[in-house]
C-alpha cells in the first residue's frame, strides 16, 4: 500500500467524501466500504479490507460503522 502524506487533517476528508460510501473507523481511518471484504469481533473490532490490509475499528465508531454498513448493504442489494 503507498502511504501519501497530506497537510489536511482527517475530518477534512471526511466531509469531502461521499457518506454513504465512506465511513471513519478510527481516528486514523477512513475506509471505502467497497473494498471492505469482512468484519469480526473476535479480537476486538476489526475490518479486513479486499487488499488484505486490516484495520481495527475504534469502539467509539463503532456504532457509526454498522449503521453505515447496514445503509451500503442495503442500497447495494436494491442494485
Amino acid at each position: 500500500m503507498n502511504k501519501i502524506t497530506v497537510s489536511k487533517v482527517l475530518r477534512e476528508f471526511e466531509e469531502l467524501l461521499p457518506g454513504d460510501q465512506f465511513v471513519r473507523i478510527h481516528k486514523s481511518s477512513i475506509i471505502n466500504l467497497n473494498h471492505l471484504k469482512e468484519y469480526n469481533s473476535k479480537n476486538g473490532l476489526q475490518v479486513f479490507l479486499k487488499n488484505g490490509e486490516s484495520i481495527n475499528i475504534s469502539r467509539r465508531r463503532a456504532s457509526d460503522f454498522f449503521e453505515k454498513i447496514k445503509l451500503f448493504t442495503k442500497t447495494n442489494s436494491d442494485h
